[in-house]
């Protein structure tokens, strides 16, 4: 066999047997919520992002959160104004789950510590998080619910004129992540 008959029967055989190579499992929302908890002239306010987008590898147990600060909803329609102008301005968090991997068939409620870096001034937060599994069929899901205590200039978002504290409250709220459908 030629060399070139080679390289041929190598490209056929991969182009057959690549889609057959198992990817990483991928689980993913678009639609996450996150509730931030901050006080302001001693009173709480609550600030909501319902379209946080979630991607775990339960391979890695690794993480990426992105939130557009445009989707941060106040209840005060000045500042909701200006946020909504921050459109495709995105704040990336980067992190890794405090466990090893996630069984793909199943699994106990885990709970760990989260660790990552946010994208507005790269610095690592900390945080506690629970991944509880609620399906056995299908495109297997699951619940995450993550919780950080940080400074309200870590998010890089303009909360101007108000009279808030420095510190703050971040919740991911029961995140529903399904199996992505490119795996």
């Amino acid at each position: 066999m030629k060399q070139s008959n080679y390289i041929t029967a190598f490209i056929l055989c991969w182009i057959i047997f690549l889609p057959q190579v198992k990817a990483q499992d991928i689980y993913r929302t678009q639609n996450g919520d996150m509730l931030i908890t901050v006080v302001s002239n001693d009173s709480i306010l609550k600030i909501t992002n319902k379209e946080l987008f979630i991607q775990l590898s339960y391979e890695t147990a690794r993480f990426t959160i992105k939130m557009d600060k445009s989707n941060f909803k106040t209840g005060i329609d000045s500042l909701d104004k200006r946020l909504s102008k921050l459109k495709y301005e995105i704040i990336e968090f980067k992190g890794k789950l405090g466990i090893q991997n996630i069984n793909t068939n199943g699994h106990p409620p885990l709970d760990f510590k989260v660790e990552g870096i946010i994208s507005t001034n790269q610095k690592t937060i900390f945080g506690d998080g629970h991944l509880e599994h609620i399906s056995s069929r299908g495109l297997y899901s699951c619940l995450l619910t993550l919780k950080f205590n940080l400074k309200i200039n870590d998010l890089g978002l303009n909360f101007e004129g108000l009279n808030l504290k420095e510190d703050i409250q971040i919740d991911v709220v029961q995140a529903v992540l399904n199996k992505s459908e490119d795996d």
